[in-house]
């Protein structure tokens, strides 16, 4: 074990100035409490906006729909969101525990608020740890400053943000408590095995949290090494557990990681823990290629917490356990920075402090210029990321949101609902509830006795396409015969019994022609009265676009925009590419003689995809890529002062055939 490492994470090395000394230290300590206490307040009002703008995803959706069903007694609760028992995701039974907590505000707010309050107790854990370190084992000249680092290395991190604007998440839920497991454990008191409860309950994915921080009691000091042994075991006896019961059915190994012993292009059937780490031992390069594939989300995670906190070995198991659960599963869905990777965000600055308490007593230049680096590139990275907060999560207008509660308030809790996978987690308090569009492929959905939609084309984080969207609104309104509720904003809401026998309906794929009535621009109004054939966006006489946000998401190519409209005077039908935001087609339409279908040619230009790379310069990450082609949007525009009535418009290859259809 090398001297760094040793000194890096010991536990108590004595006080190198008088107890009394440290009254700067102190003052830090307090500022930084008030700190800690400000950026909570901020947390709580950040996620009231975000609950009463309804940006609540299906990832809440999922807990908030068990929630609700176990305060109502049903032990057992069922997941219609994932298809499986509550337990069978990730055997998370720490919703049990929080399920009386429910009556406190009988919605999903409380669960948010109690998610940030476990981050900020987190926060708070770690900077208290981290004041220890620098007290106990710097200067009192030199401990103020690294315990300032610290704090901001905690405050400044916009990934702690984004975490808890993303719903909520069992990791950010306990975090709290893992934080408490390890100050205690690297403390040697028996406390900690008290801790290890709350964090293994809350799921197998959670349990590598008390594995890696059990490990790093073992190689941190003496006093805390058996403690460290015994805890790691039991963290491992209860992640095989999990197993055993079958509580990881919807995130089992072969699911994760069976990529990794894949041969010949297949997962090897049965695949186990044991054979997992066999096919990995003979072919380590898979390995290797796959964490190197994700580096650019790998400094993301680690550089605004500080790296060289992986050099203190009471955190650096715990470190690599995330590093390889998270960064190892297929894609980039759990390597991007956000809720998962948690624990680097408030371990790693307590590992930064420890190296440089370590390396400020033998080299203090080169501490001072390490910590002055690590503090420049986490204000760069606050400076990057942190802005991007409101836009990136808060996509539901406050109009639409007011619209969104009036429609919520008339769903009787006995219905069905399903609703557009961006606003759904508001709609989670039920037994029957399901998102529209978690995936770009929505299918078929389960439908039984009285069912609400709620639909948002443009609206909140979404996974369907617009014009599958704006298709199934045409459907329920024509072919199905819903009854239209309201709409307003952006926002449709339909309510329909579905006939004897019917259990489920199938979703248009979006090459059907789109009813232009769900699409108003500036200067158009629907007319949804009378038959639904006669529905039709109608311009409000003043100047602009009647009709707009009729959008398909297709490859580089040649198509042919169709519209059907009626006008009293002329008016341009346009396509662009919302993609680079580009007009591609344009065509200037008479006053018409009644409907009248216009076609137009469009040739929409070979761009680059949207990049899944984002941010600047250094302070880069890497997210799930954005759907693959140009955004394609048709829109009807008026000088005003005369009747245009825009009824649909539709898209099609070149040769005249559906979107889908092309090879």
């Amino acid at each position: 074990m090398s001297d760094v490492a040793v000194a890096a994470t010991a536990a108590d090395d004595g006080p190198v100035d008088p107890p009394g000394s440290f009254r700067l230290l102190n003052r830090v300590r307090w500022w930084g409490y008030i700190l800690l206490g400000v950026q909570l307040a901020g947390f709580l009002t950040w996620s009231a906006i975000l609950y009463s703008r309804f940006a609540e995803t299906s990832d809440i959706a999922f807990y908030d729909q068990a929630w609700f069903l176990i305060a109502h007694g049903n032990l057992d609760p069922y997941s219609t969101i994932l298809g499986v028992r509550f337990w069978q995701n990730d055997s998370e039974f720490l919703l049990w525990v929080l399920a009386p907590l429910y009556w406190v505000t009988r919605s999903s707010l409380a669960l948010s608020w109690l998610q940030d309050v476990s981050i900020a107790g987190a926060e708070a854990v770690a900077f208290t740890w981290i004041c220890d370190i620098a007290r106990r084992r710097c200067k009192s000249t030199d401990a103020a400053w690294l315990a300032g680092l610290g704090l901001m290395l905690l405050v400044a991190n916009p990934w702690i943000w984004w975490s808890i604007s993303f719903d909520v998440h069992q990791e950010p839920l306990i975090i709290v408590f893992a934080a408490l497991l390890a100050w205690d454990l690297s403390r040697g008191r028996r406390r900690a095995w008290f801790w290890t409860i709350p964090v293994l309950l809350s799921g197998a994915a959670s349990a590598t949290y008390v594995i890696g921080l059990g490990l790093g009691g073992v190689l941190a000091s003496g006093r805390s090494r058996r403690m460290g042994a015994g805890i790691a075991l039991l963290g491992l006896a209860y992640s095989l557990f999990v197993v055993l019961i079958h509580g990881d059915v919807v995130v089992s190994l072969p699911i994760q990681y069976g990529y990794l012993a894949a041969r010949d292009g297949g997962i090897p059937a049965g695949l186990t823990l044991s054979g997992l780490v066999t096919a990995i031992a003979s072919h380590p390069l898979r390995l290797l290629q796959a964490l190197w594939a994700k580096r650019v989300d790998m400094i993301a995670n680690l550089a605004p917490s500080g790296i060289l906190g992986l050099g203190a070995l009471m955190i650096l198991p715990l470190m690599i356990l995330v590093i390889l659960a998270s960064w190892l599963w297929p894609g980039v869905v759990f390597a991007e920075p956000i809720y998962q990777n948690v624990s680097i965000y408030v371990f790693l600055p307590v590992g930064s402090v420890a190296v440089l308490c370590w390396l400020v007593q033998r080299h203090r230049r080169a501490a001072f210029a390490l910590a002055g680096l690590i503090a420049v590139q986490a204000v760069g990275w606050a400076i990057v990321w942190g802005p991007q907060v409101p836009g990136d999560w808060l996509r539901v207008s406050a109009p639409a949101a007011a619209t969104l509660t009036g429609i919520e308030s008339r769903i009787p809790a006995s219905a069905e609902v399903i609703a557009s996978q961006g606003v759904v987690g508001r709609f989670a308090g039920r037994r029957l509830v399901y998102p529209f569009g978690l995936t770009p492929d929505v299918g078929a959905l389960l439908v039984q006795g009285e069912t609400w939609f709620v639909l948002t084309p443009t609206a909140g984080i979404e996974g369907a396409s617009v014009a599958t969207s704006m298709a199934f609104i045409g459907e329920l309104a024509g072919p199905l015969h819903a009854t239209l509720v309201t709409h307003a904003n952006g926002v449709w809401a339909f309510r329909w019994t579905p006939p004897p026998g019917v259990r489920e309906i199938t979703v248009p794929d979006g090459s059907a022609p789109l009813p232009a009535w769900t699409s108003a621009g500036a200067a158009g109004q629907a007319v949804t009265a009378g038959p639904v054939s006669g529905w039709r966006m109608s311009a409000t006489g003043a100047k602009g676009y009647v009709a707009d946000g009729m959008e398909w998401q297709e490859p580089p190519g040649s198509y042919r925009a169709t519209v059907a409209l009626s006008a009293a005077g002329p008016v341009n039908v346009e396509v662009w590419d919302d993609t680079t935001d580009t007009l591609v087609a344009r065509r200037t339409i008479p006053a018409t003689d009644g409907i009248q279908q216009v076609t137009i040619p469009v040739d929409a230009p070979q761009a680059p995809n949207a990049t899944a790379f984002s941010g600047w310069g250094p302070f880069r990450a890497e997210f799930r890529p954005p759907p693959v082609g140009q955004r394609l949007e048709v829109r009807v525009w008026s000088p005003g002062g005369f009747a245009v009535s825009v009824y649909s418009a539709d898209l099609t290859t070149a040769s005249g055939s559906a979107l889908g259809a092309q090879p």
